[in-house]
């Protein structure tokens, strides 16, 4: 099992993205020019988003040409406890939905981080229940679609509500790398926020989740370049490297893309 391969990039944001300045062909270009085998385009949408359909049919016109696997996403945060993700309906010619901690899943919704963080700083709630509730509400979100899923950016949330992922309980990360892998749903290691660590990325392996690369780019200047990828993928060869490789115990070399 080869542990987020370089030469994919699972999470490109394009213009259709309010914060993304990159069209659809400027991403293809870039990740053909890169030489990657994978692109996932992947845009934010809320329950109210109109232009899926318009999306859709811009990467399609990419499926069938030379270059990479192109694949048409969407990211949506989960709205609360219950898994419930801020999807529009009618998700035809979508491939992969990324699931995203973008604000904490309470039982009324979402609430901003900062809030939380209060919370926790006034004693209202503790570190270990948020930690808990966090990945209560994220396994549930992997029921809350029929399409192809990915968590993106997992436990990105933890530092702006004032924790560390190193928080998270041994027998906690387990439950939810088990939950993980019988959805069959994918995780990121993701470039922009650095997230999830080593420690959770061999979690992940030893439970038989498939572990891949995204940029989170919103320039198609920054997809298939990856740092902070690079540095997780060799803490996890150093510390876990049973988990980094089942088959061979050692972490192979991503290739073609570069940074």
């Amino acid at each position: 099992m080869r542990v987020a391969p370089l030469d994919e990039d699972y999470h490109v944001h394009s213009a259709f993205s309010d914060d993304a300045e990159s069209t659809v062909a400027d991403n293809v270009r870039a990740a053909t020019e890169r030489g990657l085998r994978t692109l996932c385009l992947a845009d934010h949408v809320r329950r109210d988003t109109g232009w899926v359909p318009e999306f859709a049919a811009a990467v399609a016109a990419y499926r069938d040409q030379s270059g990479p696997r192109v694949l048409a996403g969407v990211e949506a945060k989960i709205l609360d406890s219950a898994g419930r993700l801020d999807l529009p309906p009618g998700l035809d010619g979508i491939d992969l939905v990324l699931i995203a901690d973008h604000q904490f899943p309470a039982d009324a919704g979402p609430v901003h981080p900062e809030r939380v963080r209060a919370a926790i700083a006034s004693g209202k709630l503790t570190a270990a229940e948020a930690i808990e509730r966090l990945c209560a509400a994220t396994a549930a979100a992997l029921g809350a679609t029929d399409r192809g899923r990915m968590l993106a950016h997992l436990f990105s949330l933890l530092p702006k509500i004032g924790l560390d992922e190193v928080m998270v309980p041994a027998p906690l990360l387990a439950k939810l790398s088990g939950q993980v892998a019988a959805s069959g749903a994918l995780v990121e290691v993701n470039e922009k926020w650095s997230c999830p660590s080593a420690r959770t990325v061999a979690a992940l392996v030893r439970a038989g989740v498939r572990v891949v690369a995204g940029s989170d780019s919103h320039h198609c200047r920054d997809i298939g370049v990856y740092r902070s990828v690079r540095l997780t993928r060799g803490r996890l060869a150093l510390e876990a490297p049973a988990a980094a490789c089942p088959a061979t115990g050692e972490m192979p070399a991503g290739t073609g893309a570069p940074g």
